[in-house]
């Protein structure tokens, strides 16, 4: 059975980047919805912190390597008031954490976030610059989703919801890395929080209510993702979801929108 390892960047009296959001909470969500995929599709996970403590670089590698994982990933989120995603691989490892890193760039990509790349960086000596990669035993890569001080990147993860679909998507390209077949989604932990859909037509009438009989104000053009904060049943009985933006709702019945 394969086996994971989920590193839970900082955390306890270090909140790593802080800005509009803590990274230390962005983390944590993150990972846990990646664990809970994982688990959901028969892998066995192991995790740093399960809660908001101390979690030092120097304690995760110890238990990644105690685990005896098959592949590991750390996740973090950035500050520098850049945009988009990234991920760090090792320098050599027979290049099986790029591939693991590649993997889950693509699932990032999918729901709507851009990639800065998957990079590598050496420290003075000529080797991986960051311990989490240099000192595993497995396969690692470091996985940067969001920067937390950048008010327009930080939109795509400033929602429970959101957050739990960057975890989705490391898991779905772990499970890739490992060739098994991504067939079961965990449970939405509560019915009443925001949630995603990636539209499936080319034009997706926005209204001001749930329902064809409020006027429209707009449309969406793209098949992109956008998050759902509310739901009301229409007249018709179809479904509609208000969007987070405030621009209306949209029709999210699955002739219209997949839920992510």
């Amino acid at each position: 059975m394969a086996r994971v390892f989920i590193g839970v960047g900082h955390g306890g009296t270090d909140s790593g980047a802080v800005g509009y959001l803590r990274e230390e909470d962005v983390n944590l969500t993150m990972a846990m919805a990646c664990k809970e995929y994982l688990e959901s599709n028969g892998v066995v996970v192991g995790i740093s912190r399960t809660k908001d403590e101390n979690d030092t670089v120097s304690d995760e590698i110890r238990e990644c390597n105690s685990f005896k994982a098959d592949c590991a990933v750390d996740v973090h989120n950035n500050s520098g008031k850049g945009d988009g995603f990234e991920a760090f691989c090792s320098i050599n490892k027979n290049g099986k954490g790029r591939r693991l890193a590649e993997l889950i760039e693509v699932e990032v990509k999918a729901i709507g976030q851009n990639s800065r790349g998957v990079k590598t960086k050496k420290n003075s000596s000529g080797t991986d610059y960051f311990g989490f990669i240099r000192d595993t035993n497995c396969p690692a890569t470091i996985c940067e989703g969001v920067f937390v001080d950048n008010a327009t990147d930080v939109k795509i993860a400033d929602t429970v919801a959101e957050q739990r679909v960057f975890g989705y998507a490391y898991a779905k390209g772990i499970l890739k890395y490992l060739g098994i077949s991504s067939s079961n989604k965990p449970a939405n932990p509560s019915s009443s929080e925001a949630f995603l859909v990636r539209v499936k037509v080319s034009d997706l009438s926005i209204r001001t209510g749930a329902g064809v009989e409020y006027r429209r104000v707009g449309s969406i053009k793209d098949k992109g993702t956008y998050t759902i904060v509310q739901t009301a049943k229409a007249k018709d009985g179809g479904t509609w979801g208000k969007l987070k933006s405030g621009a209306g709702w949209i029709n999210i019945s699955s002739k219209f929108v997949t839920r992510v």
